[in-house]
């Protein structure tokens, strides 16, 4: 693993983004900003689940996930393997996201409490949206708007199983630059909301 290759992949990535999230008086919403980067960095976790196990070990969707299907027939996942890289490796976007709170200095937010949320909404109305905040747009559009065209990119620089390690520096980047002009705990419980939710999404039924 090149770490300073992913460092260098993760401000090409977040510089992208930024650029691309300006609004018309050059400012950046700071609950967007970590959202938008949250929702990639999840998702790059079952991104990343799929290459190890699904391509490289020819393992099936269902054997590497708990797949549950909503109202509308849209498919959720769940399981260990999509945790590993949330929240239980030494690179998880969990751990990346609490290297920048405590840069700040700040408390971080209560993980489980992230978890239990998520696991009670994930298929309603509110799954896609961080609590008590406004953002942009939903985490499942702004996966939609930015996944795929920041694919490539991200791909000169993450070997295989290591996008959510580029996608979580960039992560650790938004959180802290975010804490410079709102509680960090409060930018990292947003990020890790919005981790979570998009690490459980079929790509194919929610974003097309």
């Amino acid at each position: 693993m090149d770490m300073t290759k992913l460092r260098t992949g993760a401000d090409a990535v977040l510089n992208r983004l930024i650029n691309a999230m300006r609004g018309a008086s050059n400012e950046i919403h700071p609950q967007s900003l970590v959202c938008a980067v949250g929702s990639l960095a999840g998702y790059a976790c079952q991104k990343d689940v799929r290459v190890m196990f699904m391509k490289k070990n020819g393992l099936s969707e269902d054997q590497i996930f708990t797949v549950m299907t909503d109202k509308t027939g849209r498919k959720i996942f769940f399981g260990d393997l999509l945790n590993e890289p949330l929240v239980n490796e030494k690179y998880s976007v969990w751990a990346m996201i609490g290297g920048a709170v405590k840069q700040r200095g700040a408390s971080l937010p209560d993980v489980n409490d992230i978890f239990r949320y998520i696991s009670y909404v994930a298929g309603g109305e509110q799954f896609g949206r961080p609590r008590a905040c406004e953002v942009g747009e939903s985490m499942t559009d702004y996966l939609k708007e930015l996944w795929l065209p920041l694919a490539e990119l991200a791909r000169q620089y993450a070997e295989d199983g290591e996008l959510h390690i580029l996608y979580g520096i960039a992560l650790q980047r938004a959180v802290y630059t975010a804490g410079g002009s709102m509680n960090v705990t409060e930018a990292a419980r947003i990020a890790m909301e919005s981790a979570v939710s998009m690490s459980k999404v079929d790509y194919n039924s929610f974003c097309r």
